[in-house]
């Protein structure tokens, strides 16, 4: 997920929150009969008979309740698949110059060398990485999986000064962002005391 989806799902969530909100505060204050002038009275039906009539009166109410419904649900799957999203960088450029060439280099390359160089370290089991943000400017996503007798800072020391400095020459940046995740592997032997 982005950080413009995490926005945006945010703002809907909290939109979706209010509304929820003001609906059951109206109910709660019909049901204590606090404003029976605007809201009517407790216990008075909810909508009149005129009111429940409609929409056998009207032909259009139904179809359009079901466009409604439909723009909804077509909303909802959007925001879905866009909670999956990720911009995640498939090929680097390498070459500033365009005028002398073009130097592609698939994003897989970079991150299998880096997963490559992390999974021979003692003490680590598997490794991924992903590039994402924009080919000019990558973020990595790192993810490795210890040992559970591994020293996670003597691991994330080695990780930062020499696979990352590796990466970072050979994708001739002069930083790169990280996010380093440490992971236990699963031990049958491990006790807690």
């Amino acid at each position: 997920m982005t950080r413009h989806t995490a926005r945006i799902s945010r703002a809907g969530l909290i939109l979706i929150g209010l509304i929820l909100l003001a609906g059951g505060g109206t109910a709660l204050a019909r049901g204590l009969d606090a404003f029976p002038a605007v809201l009517g009275r407790a216990g008075a039906a909810l909508l009149s008979h005129a009111q429940t009539r409609y929409p056998a009166g009207h032909a259009w109410v139904w179809p359009a309740a079901a466009a409604a419904a439909a723009v909804i649900a077509l909303l909802a799957l959007w925001w879905l698949a866009a909670q999956t999203r990720a911009n995640t960088v498939r090929r680097l450029s390498l070459e500033p110059d365009r005028t002398h060439g073009v130097t592609v280099l698939p994003a897989d390359a970079a991150t299998g060398v880096i997963t490559d160089e992390l999974e021979s370290y003692p003490g680590i089991q598997r490794a991924s990485a992903t590039l994402q943000g924009s080919p000019a400017a990558p973020r990595l996503q790192l993810s490795v999986t210890v040992e559970d007798h591994a020293d996670p800072a003597i691991l994330r020391t080695r990780i930062e000064a020499e696979a990352l400095a590796h990466l970072r020459t050979a994708l001739e940046l002069d930083t790169i962002p990280t996010v380093l995740r440490i992971r236990f592997s699963p031990a049958h032997h491990r006790h807690l005391a």
